[in-house]
Order: structure tokens, then sequence, then C-alpha cells
């Protein structure tokens, strides 16, 4: 048998024989070597899922701590850089994939956002400091005062002082 450039032989030697017992039996040979070589190759995969877990655990850790570490306004123009960009993928067409994995980093930086530790400090000062009220009690009756000239309006609390130049209501 003479092969050719590729190193196959030529066609006419590779026509399969017409007897059905030689060709289950060529038949059970592949199937046989096909299914040692997926049992070989699962054994390899179950025992490396461990180990590359671990590693794509680690890998996420460390790069959440350093996401952590930059200051808010940092993650948040990077965060609307990746939305932007997905929503110019999006509105080009672009496949689903492609769109959701331009957005991935963004979902990112917003759980590096929200997921930051409180610092001690800030901690200290909400526990320490009682809440104090939004609005602030009104002193007294308000006066709105006539401008004098090219002054403009104002408005004056009913706790003036006589003598400033405004009458008490």
């Amino acid at each position: 048998m003479k092969g050719t450039k590729s190193g196959r032989h030529p066609r006419a030697d590779r026509t399969p024989s017409a007897d059905p017992g030689q060709r289950r039996a060529g038949f059970a040979r592949r199937l046989s070597g096909a299914i040692s070589s997926a049992l070989t190759t699962g054994t390899t995969f179950v025992g490396r899922v461990p180990g590359t877990l671990d590693a794509t655990r680690t890998g996420a850790r460390e790069a959440a701590r350093s996401l952590q570490t930059l200051p808010d306004p940092t993650l948040q123009w990077l965060a609307a850089g990746s939305v932007g960009l997905s929503a110019g993928l999006f509105l080009t067409g672009k496949r689903r994939l492609v769109i959701a994995a331009s957005l991935a980093p963004a979902v990112a930086m917003g759980a590096a956002i929200v997921a930051r530790p409180v610092e001690s400090a800030v901690a200290d000062i909400l526990v320490a400091r009682p809440a104090e009220p939004a609005i602030p009690k009104v002193l007294g009756p308000v006066t709105v005062v006539r401008p004098k000239g090219n002054e403009p309006w104002r408005a004056v609390s009913g706790l003036t002082r006589h003598g400033n130049g405004v009458k008490r209501g």
C-alpha cells in the first residue's frame, strides 16, 4: 500500500469490507476505544475540578478586593462606561451573549461598591451621635421686608433685634 502526501491511504484501500462480521468487530473496537478515552478524560476532568474551583474563587476574591480599594467615583465611571458599551452593542444588534459579557464588569463594580465594608470611623459616628431631625424647628414667624432702593426682597424671622432697621411685625 502506498500512502499519499497527507499520510492517508488511497481511497480504494479504505473501502469497508462486505463481511458484516468484520464491520461489527471494527465498530466494537472503535466504540471501546472511544469509551476508554471518554473515561480517562472524565477522570482527569473530575480530578481537576476542585483545584479549578479554588483558583477561580481566589481570583474572584482578589479582584473584588482590588475593586473595593478604588474610590467610588472611579468605580462609577468604569461601570458607566461598561453600561454604555453594552447599550451600544445592543443598539447595533450584537448577540445577547456579547452584550451580557460587556455588562459583566458593570455588575462586578456595582457589587464592589455595595459590598465595600463600612469604615469603623463612620460606624462609630453613626452609633455615637443620635439622629438629628431633617427639618429644623421653626423659631418664629417670618416677615418679608420691602426692599429699599435697589436691594432685593428679603425674609426676616420674628427674632430680629430692634435697632437694625427692621420693625417687628
